[in-house]
């Protein structure tokens, strides 16, 4: 068994590699090969949160990651185990500190993104300040030709710092933020709706990614009310501990990111729906994340 640190599993890494390893993982799904069971997920009294997934693909890998964040005293950290899948032994801990999760989080937006969002998208508004929004911010970039990126958050010294470290323009309001915006990533830690349907423009994709726990919620009803297009990672999981939790109609017509990468279901027809992707993050792009990095080292 070997340990990886966190450099070496980064260098396996890139955010074009990301995109691709989960986008291949979300079309095994649906294509019924991946077997990938339900998280476990805790919360502390002080807020600390631990987040425990994992897959099996296919291939010589299964693995599982243990996510923590949200702690008073420290910010994201965690490590992957990986298993051998003929004998069930565990071939390494990859050492990463929490980066591989941030990282396949903004691939699935990015996936998500390039199946529904307009292909010639060039503006996006990023919700939230945190540590995920900045590799959400960097996956976007690397997927679209954008010209404008504007970013929101509650603080004003947390919106002025994002907009410095990751070359953003910083807005005072939700709205402002997402007025014209061709995709919109809600990466917030709310537990009251932020953005309403009023605010979009027509033709606008978002991606809710900040609800993947009972109690939080980013999306006011008439946004999924409104939508054309509604996709989930996992249906399943969604509309047990996503976005979709709060309105079960709007569940009973979601369809799957991975059925819609492999043309099981219809995704974006026109230039002027607005489509919703729910994201709860799945183990299955945990698994991918270690494939990638276990192949990467043994070339």
């Amino acid at each position: 068994m070997k340990v990886i640190d966190a450099s070496s599993v980064r260098s396996q890494v890139t955010l074009a590699s990301a995109r691709e390893a989960v986008h291949a993982a979300f079309v095994v799904m649906s294509e019924g090969g991946a077997v990938a069971p339900d998280e476990l997920a805790m919360v502390l009294g002080h807020g600390g949160e631990l987040h425990v997934k994992g897959a099996y693909l296919g291939g010589s890998y299964l693995a599982f990651k243990a996510a923590s964040g949200g702690f008073p005293e420290g910010g994201n950290a965690g490590f992957t185990a990986v298993l051998n899948a003929s004998t069930g032994r565990l071939a390494a801990i990859l050492d990463d500190g929490g980066w591989l999760t941030e990282i396949r989080t903004a691939a699935a937006s990015a996936v998500s993104a390039r199946a529904l969002a307009r292909p010639e998208s060039s503006s996006l508004a990023i919700l939230g300040g945190g540590f995920q929004a900045a590799f959400q911010v960097a996956a976007l970039r690397e997927s679209f030709a954008l010209a404008d990126v504007r970013s929101w958050s509650r603080s004003a010294t947390t919106r002025e710092r994002f907009a410095d470290e990751n070359d953003t323009r910083a807005v005072d309001t939700v709205a402002e933020a997402v007025a014209n915006a061709d995709i919109v990533i809600c990466c917030t830690p709310a537990r009251e709706p932020v953005l309403h349907a009023a605010m979009l423009a027509p033709g606008a994709h978002v991606v809710a990614m900040g609800s993947d726990m009972l109690g939080k919620r980013e999306l006011a009803d008439d946004v999924l009310e409104s939508a054309d297009v509604i996709v989930a990672d996992s249906v399943d999981v969604t509309t047990r501990v996503g976005e979709l939790a709060h309105m079960p109609s709007a569940a009973a017509r979601a369809v799957e990111l991975g059925d819609v990468l492999t043309g099981r279901a219809t995704g974006r027809t026109s230039a002027t729906q607005l489509t919703v992707s729910d994201h709860c993050g799945l183990g299955l792009q945990d698994a991918a994340m270690a494939q990638l990095v276990m192949e990467g080292l043994e070339t």
